[in-house]
C-alpha cells in the first residue's frame, strides 16, 4: 500500500495562514532530505543552514504563489538561496575542478532518465547546480564547455524533468 502523495502547496498555504502544526508536518516530511542536501552546499553549518531556511520559510510562506511553481520548489529555492547567501558572504572560493556526482545508476526517478538521457551534460548542469549551487559561470569552468551551450542543455534537461 502506498503512502498517499505529501501536498507541499497545502501545507504551504496553510503555514501563511500560521499553522504551525502544518510548518511540523512540513518539516517532519523534508528536513531529512533538505539536512542532506544542507550537508553538501555547506558542510560546516548544515544544521544552521536547515534552521535558518525553516525559518525563513515560515516568515515567508504568504510569498509563495502556486501559479509560479510547485511548493517543493520553491521550497528548495530558499534553502539554495540561503546557501548561496553564505557562501558570498564567507567569501568562500569554490573548487576548481567538479565535484563528484553520483553514478547515474544511483539516482532514481525522473532525474535518474535525465542522467540515464542521451544527453549527459544536461544532467551534469541540473545536478551540479542544485547539489552544489553552480552557476553557469563556474559550470562552464568545471565542465569546460560555453554559458551558452550550458544553457541550452540545461534548459532541455528541464523540459525533460517536467514530463
Amino acid at each position: 500500500m502506498e503512502a498517499a502523495p505529501f501536498d507541499h502547496a497545502a501545507v504551504l498555504l496553510a503555514c501563511a495562514r500560521g499553522d504551525q502544526t502544518a510548518f511540523h508536518q512540513l518539516y517532519d516530511h523534508e528536513a531529512p532530505h533538505m539536512l542532506a542536501l544542507c550537508r553538501r552546499l555547506v558542510p560546516g553549518d548544515a544544521e544552521g543552514l536547515l534552521h535558518d531556511t525553516f525559518a525563513l520559510i515560515w516568515r515567508n510562506a504568504d510569498q509563495y504563489d502556486p501559479h509560479m511553481g510547485p511548493a517543493r520548489a520553491w521550497i528548495y529555492s530558499v534553502l539554495r538561496h540561503l546557501s548561496h547567501s553564505r557562501r558570498i558572504r564567507r567569501n568562500e572560493v569554490p573548487p576548481a575542478e567538479a565535484p563528484s556526482l553520483p553514478p547515474p545508476s544511483a539516482v532514481r526517478g525522473s532525474l535518474g532518465r535525465l542522467a540515464a538521457g542521451s544527453a549527459p551534460i544536461a544532467f551534469e548542469t541540473v545536478a551540479h547546480a542544485y547539489l552544489h549551487g553552480a552557476d553557469y559561470g563556474r559550470l562552464s569552468a568545471w565542465l569546460r564547455c560555453g554559458e551558452f551551450e550550458l544553457r541550452r542543455a540545461t534548459r532541455a534537461g528541464l523540459k525533460e524533468l517536467a514530463v
